[in-house]
């Protein structure tokens, strides 16, 4: 049986990859690398922190149903990892 995480993180590594090919001289010849893979480290904290959205706001829902009212420190976290996930997108992107 499959590892159920295994295609999350291959959704997760795809995603990561930076698209255009890397190109350097090497004398007057231009070689190709290929694309940048990410690091497993990078693709792990990147399903950590989309799995502790997904709970964070699924504790959200429950306590606005429940209380009536949102706790602004779930609030805080949900924007605080979705800003990590941002970074990350943007900054292996660019």
């Amino acid at each position: 049986m499959r590892n159920p995480l295994s295609g999350l993180l291959n959704a997760i590594r795809r995603s990561l990859v930076a698209s255009p090919s890397i190109l350097y001289f090497e004398g007057k010849k231009v070689e190709e690398i290929g694309p940048l893979l990410p690091s497993r480290k990078l693709v792990y904290a990147t399903a950590t922190c989309l799995l502790a959205i997904v709970m964070l706001s699924l504790a959200l829902v429950l306590c606005i149903i429940l209380l009536g009212e949102a706790p602004p420190e779930l609030i805080s976290a949900i924007v605080s990892l979705a800003s990590t996930l941002v970074g990350i997108y943007v900054g292996r992107k660019w």
